[in-house]
């Protein structure tokens, strides 16, 4: 199979794909990983521009979700860590956001109430992965996977996938290719081939060197063993079969994306994983004059 040929075809639940293009380089935009230096000091905030792409909505009722570090941290790693969540929330084209850090201890993130989940998705680790598979199964009446972080990138994994309510189990091998080996996201429609938003990733050099390398050794492997998996955060987004050692450093994630989802997914993958972890320690809605 040639380097222009698309990776179409998944094996089982894993109906996501990634369609990867034998085109030469990668991707290079002026701040392509979306990392701007953070400046310690007293608490701070910002604001979305609400410009083309946003969601469209203001007034109304409004949601403060407030995220505390699950690990002690300085006050300039929770600065980091809150201009990360701004950039997030500007690159996925989200208006009316605003980041604040509050007491140096937390980080409120505060929007239409109507987007309270996407709120909360600022704030996920974005660790994005990719890694051999090893072994799959399929997980009768299991509804959804259960809450996941990615483990570390030297060790084994078992992560969990779904789509359209089927829910698989995967054993996977150490990462062969990190997210920090992307260089640029980008979400795009899906005119040409049936509609649908996808996630276009451009490797680095040093990263299109390393997925040619994992696809080529998996390529000679059975399956499920010739699968490599897209795992973010723990989760896996996609495990599509590969047939031959695939170049050109540039790749696509699609399936049963929204565009704010593909939007979404763009901005973490372009600012990085978070420096810390965080939860959610409480979410306030209140109506808005």
């Amino acid at each position: 199979m040639g380097d222009g040929m698309a990776l179409r075809r998944v094996l089982g639940v894993a109906c996501l794909v990634a369609l990867v293009c034998g085109c030469g380089g990668s991707g290079d935009s002026g701040d392509s990983d979306g990392r701007r230096s953070g400046k310690p000091g007293k608490s701070a905030s910002a604001s979305t521009s609400g410009k083309a792409g946003g969601d469209g909505e203001s007034g109304g009722r409004q949601a403060h979700v407030t995220f505390m570090p699950q690990e002690p941290v300085s006050p300039q790693t929770l600065e980091r860590t809150a201009e990360l969540i701004r950039d997030r929330a500007t690159k996925a084209g989200l208006g009316g956001v605003k980041v604040t850090v509050e007491d140096k201890s937390q980080i409120t993130v505060s929007g239409p109430a109507a987007r309270q989940e996407t709120l909360e998705a600022l704030g996920q680790p974005a660790e994005l992965a990719f890694r051999p598979v090893l072994s799959t199964a399929a997980e009768p009446g299991v509804e959804k996977c259960p809450d996941a972080v990615e483990g570390p990138s030297s060790d084994p994994l078992t992560a969990c996938g779904e789509y359209l309510g089927t829910v698989s189990t995967y054993q996977l091998g150490p990462v062969a290719v990190a997210g920090t080996d992307v260089s640029e996201a980008e979400a795009a429609y899906d005119a040409e081939r049936g509609g649908g938003w996808f996630v276009k990733l451009d490797f680095t050099a040093a990263g299109g060197a390393k997925f040619a390398d994992i696809t080529g050794q998996l390529s000679a492997q059975p399956a499920p063993q010739n699968q490599f998996a897209i795992v973010l955060d723990g989760v896996v987004l996609s495990a599509p079969e590969v047939y031959g050692p695939i170049t050109g450093g540039k790749a696509e994630i699609s399936g049963n994306f929204t565009k704010q989802r593909a939007q979404q997914l763009a901005a973490q993958v372009n600012t990085g994983a978070l420096p810390v972890h965080l939860s959610v320690s409480s979410v306030t809605k209140l109506s808005v004059d």
